[in-house]
């Protein structure tokens, strides 16, 4: 079990932008095709992006202030967003206005079904130092000296594993948008005063989300044989066997591992279920360069 407060974690200007702020909170092991990372995200100034795609699926829930995902859709607050890996979406424009000087959203990154997997923040990092002696990062593309441009996850990925990147035929044509108020909180038999929203589940590897209720003096030990789950405390507060946690904490049960959730007031997290990755082949080659 790993327990993590959102005070330990600094923020990180991480991205080519430069609009965005990352709070790495959670993550895998980049060797494998489950990797993933649970970040906070604050968006610092303008932020605006052409339209792309990853080879890898997301969920992004705006906690303040809504989100752009292109074509006129807005993902808003208290709305889940489920990306799915090659569908494109954008194109992004997001000012910040008056009244909300800053945007926050929660984003779970994480390999697809596929099997490619995901480039950690330290490793995604270390390999876009390594390409700026040779260019520079622009938006979404990345621009080398001889006047070549690519896709920026292209060009990482070829420098990373030595092989070009292809992207997987989408799940969903584009984002899928739940708006989680909509949804009836209903009760677990097995655990009196404890109540979900299961938002949704995805694609042939079954990943989950879902927004947990507990009341004051409740408590529920999820369980799930065969996957990783990851909680993210939207209010109140609690404790993860007897460990404090309270808003914006961020949780990790490992497969297999159970754990004692209590709520000391009412207590809201919400639950993403990461399943083993089981790809008839993995799409790509040994990396070619190590980290930084």
């Amino acid at each position: 079990m790993k327990v993590v407060r959102i005070d330990t974690v600094e923020w990180e200007t991480d991205h080519p932008t430069g609009s965005l702020a990352f709070k790495y909170l959670l993550s895998g092991d980049d060797a494998s095709p489950d990797n993933f990372v649970l970040l906070l995200a604050r968006q610092q100034k303008h932020f605006a992006t052409e339209r792309h795609r990853h080879n890898f699926d997301q969920f992004r829930f705006p906690i303040s202030g809504d989100m752009n995902v292109g074509e006129g859709v807005r993902l808003k607050e208290g709305q889940l967003g489920y990306f799915t890996e090659g569908a494109p979406y954008g194109p992004q424009d997001d000012p910040l206005e008056p009244a909300k000087p800053e945007r926050i959203h929660l984003t779970l990154q994480f390999g697809g079904a596929t099997g490619y997997g995901y480039l950690g923040p330290r490793r995604l990092r270390a390999v876009r130092n390594e390409l700026r002696r040779d260019g520079e990062f622009v938006d979404v593309f990345y621009k080398r000296k001889d006047g070549k441009t690519l896709g920026g996850l292209d060009a990482v990925w070829q420098h990373a594993f030595g092989v070009k990147l292809e992207y997987p035929k989408p799940r969903y044509p584009g984002p899928v948008i739940m708006d989680a108020r909509s949804f009836h909180w209903l009760p677990l038999a097995a655990a009196p005063g404890v109540e979900r929203k299961h938002l949704g589940t995805f694609t042939e590897r079954g990943t989950w989300a879902e927004i947990l209720r507990l009341h004051p003096g409740a408590s529920v030990t999820p369980g799930h044989a065969d996957a990783r789950r990851l909680f993210f405390v939207l209010s109140g507060a609690g404790a993860v066997n007897g460990e404090p946690v309270a808003r914006h904490t961020a949780i990790e049960l490992a497969p297999g591992e159970t754990a004692r959730i209590a709520g000391t007031e009412t207590l809201e997290l919400i639950e993403f279920g990461l399943p083993a990755v089981v790809a008839a082949k993995s799409p790509r080659a040994e990396p070619a360069a190590q980290e930084a």
